[in-house]
């Protein structure tokens, strides 16, 4: 089952100007997928984005209002690029070989598995990486288990894997959940993918894909999407495993709504 998107519309003194659809992640306000009121311009949008979303993240495919918006004030975060792969195409694909072992990943914070976890994890996204997470180990987890237990993209599937070595200890994972809207933006979605750099070109990244396309395909999924940053050299993987390119998004931090003017007081 799908879930219809729920729009909202932002207006001036003219009528509706933008367009979006409000998200909550991690805590943070986001106006998803916004887009110009036909007739409008970019700046009229970016100015009722400012004046009435303080401090709300905002995402569009329109770059156009995305350079309105940094103009007026707006802090770039992300382009991300969202990939498909059509799972209806019957390509051979590569599975996990025997020098792997798969497991599911621990479904409580507290495990102490996640210890072992995080090293490889962050070893993948390094400080000079565009998705390098900075936040401590406690914070890292509660970032991940959003993602484990439904909370940020929806339930997941049972393609989601951890790879631990020939001597048990985890070195890559893939973590696909069920997004509740319609593809591209929904459907099966790879919300995380990593690998310890020791195993760079292994195919441990092409591996656990093939396992991800060929057990959606079992469940008669059709299509498995993603969002990777603009510069991440991974997109060169996803496009050699049968995705490509279906939007490009850019996100932007609005900014915090202005202190009031202090004023004497009245005598």
């Amino acid at each position: 089952m799908t879930i219809a998107l729920t729009w909202t519309a932002l207006a001036d003194g003219d009528g509706p100007v933008l367009r979006y659809v409000p998200e909550l992640r991690d805590g943070t306000p986001i106006a998803d997928l916004a887009c110009i009121v036909r007739g409008r311009s970019a700046a009229d949008a970016a100015h009722a984005a400012i004046a009435q979303l303080p401090a709300w993240l905002l995402a569009t495919e329109d770059t156009i209002l995305a350079a309105a918006l940094v103009r007026s004030g707006a802090a770039p975060k992300r382009h991300a690029i969202v990939m498909q792969c059509d799972l209806r195409i019957n390509a051979p694909v590569l599975d996990v070989d025997s020098r792997f072992t798969c497991v599911d990943l621990p479904d409580s914070p507290a495990d102490p598995q996640w210890t072992a976890i995080l090293p490889s994890w962050r070893a993948a996204f390094p400080s000079d990486h565009p998705d390098h997470f900075a936040g401590d180990d406690d914070t890292a987890i509660a970032f991940i288990m959003r993602l484990v237990d439904g909370t940020e993209l929806g339930p997941l599937h049972r393609s989601t894997t951890l790879l631990l070595d020939s001597s048990g200890v985890p070195v890559a994972g893939i973590m696909v959940n069920i997004r509740p809207q319609d593809p591209p933006l929904g459907g099966p979605w790879i919300a995380d993918i990593w690998r310890d750099p020791s195993l760079r070109g292994t195919g441990v990244g092409a591996m656990l894909i093939g396992r991800a396309r060929r057990l959606l395909r079992e469940d008669g999924q059709v299509s498995l999407g993603l969002a990777v940053t603009a510069g991440n050299p991974a997109r060169h993987t996803y496009a050699g495993q049968g995705f490509s390119t279906v939007i490009e998004s850019q996100t932007v931090l609005l900014p915090p709504a202005p202190e009031p003017a202090f004023q004497f007081p009245s005598r």
